[in-house]
């Protein structure tokens, strides 16, 4: 591989691969690796949750977060230098959307093709493509039998050997959708169909999925997780709904942007996920109207950074469409092993700010965090800046 693919892939590896203690839980059978079933064969998968015990969630600490003054600055917007060099450009129109790092610096990434037909431009799947170092190599994801159009919406590898997609799959007739998780060894892509009642939930709109290893793989959605152990598929049961993962080590979080109105964090230890609270995100009128968490960064233990955002209604304010104005705030909050603090996330006079994802530099306790600032004059609440933070 060149130097600057493994540059690269050493930056991605933070999000996509480390390693991960394993669960004896007892679950029900699933396809085996290099098992020829065939595209469309179900993924058995028992009803009952592997390590269904529910451990003690742990309450918020501090139970709220006040308003921090205006003049706060936590995370310093700041200009970083980049040592980031373009190692391809496509010809043909298109554009890469989901991108999994493996532990041997392979990157897999989906493709979405354009072309430009009788004056109109069209889109559509390109499939699945592994960069190597050098050159890129395309793949179509199997169709399951009898079915029409699917979608992917995670994807998660382990090396240039294994990777996985997940997503839906609708039926010629526009009927019925089901998951499917889409599996690459053995050199080729087979497609398996979800068994319910991880078909309800993997698959669909923010289903998360995390490689820890060629024997650890997560994907979860909702309040349903599937851990891939090296030989089969485990349902796990999460005690709220999530949207997000991060890991280092055997450190696993997630994150939701509900749960009883209230946001919060979880985190795996072996016999099962465990509730962590976190602490009300106070406004101006000490009242949540909204709060949500987008993304979760795992450095340690007792190091966690989870972005998100809290939203307020201004009483007798009215935008344009004579609706309530809603204003916010993006927060960042920050684990130390045992209580949560929590931080301001600046912007520039004039402008709003919203995060979107975090990273973290490798090697390092740097916490990137990337978003866009909105101009708070009237009539301009659509024009939208990029912008990074970093803490640490």
């Amino acid at each position: 591989m060149r130097a600057a693919s493994r540059v690269l892939a050493v930056l991605m590896v933070a999000v996509a691969g480390c390693a991960f203690s394993p669960d004896t839980a007892p679950a029900g059978r699933t396809s085996l690796p290099g098992r020829d079933d065939g595209a469309g064969s179900a993924v058995v998968i028992s009803p009952r949750p592997a390590g269904a015990a529910e451990l003690q969630a742990l309450p918020a600490r501090p139970a709220r977060c006040a308003l921090p003054p205006e003049g706060r600055d936590d995370l310093r917007a700041s200009e970083v230098a980049t040592a980031w060099r373009t190692l391809w450009v496509g010809r043909a129109r298109g554009s890469m959307g989901l991108l999994a790092a493996a532990a041997d610096g392979t990157l897999w990434t989906t493709f979405w093709e354009e072309r430009e037909r009788g004056g109109a431009l069209e889109g559509r799947s390109g499939g699945v493509r592994r960069w190597d170092g050098d050159a890129w190599q395309t793949f179509e994801i199997p169709a399951l039998p009898r079915r029409g159009g699917q979608s992917v919406v995670a994807l998660a590898a382990a090396s240039a050997d294994q990777a996985w997609v997940f997503g839906q799959s609708s039926d010629r007739k526009g009927g019925d959708t089901v998951g499917f998780i889409g599996t690459y060894e053995g050199g080729r892509w087979r497609t398996e169909a979800l068994a319910k009642p991880a078909a309800d939930a993997i698959g669909w709109a923010y289903t998360s999925a995390r490689s820890l290893g060629a024997d650890r793989t997560w994907a979860v959605n909702g309040q349903v997780g599937l851990l891939w152990t090296g030989r089969e598929w485990h349902r796990h049961q999460l005690p709220a709904r999530a949207g997000a993962l991060g890991s280092e080590g055997e450190q696993v979080w997630a994150v939701t942007g509900e749960h009883s109105g209230q946001p919060v964090a979880m985190r795996w230890e072996q016999a099962g996920w465990r509730l962590i609270g976190v602490p009300v995100l106070e406004t101006p009128d000490h009242e949540v109207s909204g709060g949500v968490l987008r993304d979760v960064g795992v450095i340690g233990p007792d190091d966690v950074w989870v972005v998100g955002g809290v939203s307020w209604l201004m009483e007798h304010e009215y935008d344009d469409e004579h609706e309530p104005l809603e204003r916010g705030r993006p927060v960042a909050l920050h684990w130390n092993g045992s209580s949560w603090t929590c931080h301001r996330v600046p912007a520039p006079a004039g402008y709003a700010a919203k995060v979107s994802s975090l990273a973290r530099r490798p090697g390092t306790s740097q916490v990137y965090a990337v978003g866009s600032v909105t101009s708070e004059k009237e009539n301009a609440f659509d024009v939208s800046h990029a912008a990074l933070w970093r803490a640490g």
